[in-house]
């Protein structure tokens, strides 16, 4: 079974948080809950596309010698699962 990267919980008709746990949105009420991990690999690849951007814009060796054109993927991760 996959288990979702999202989560979402209803409110019932109080405005109270419920038991009620969704895999869909239904209302802007709900509460919002995304796995920690699934957070982390979506923040990894958008960093490592970046960087991909970045050595399309301005070469794979003004890259390597600038370190404020690219982002270290490897570092981030480590420090988002707090390594």
């Amino acid at each position: 079974m996959k288990v979702p990267d999202k989560l979402y919980l209803h409110p019932n008709y109080k405005g109270e948080v419920g038991s009620m746990w969704l895999t869909v949105q239904i209302t802007n009420e709900d509460v919002e809950y995304v796995r920690t991990d699934a957070f982390i690999e979506k923040a990894a690849q958008f960093l490592y596309d970046y960087n991909q951007k970045q050595v399309l814009k301005h070469g794979a060796r003004a890259t390597l010698g600038c370190g404020e054109y690219t982002i270290n993927v490897h570092e981030f991760r480590k420090y988002m699962e707090g390594k």
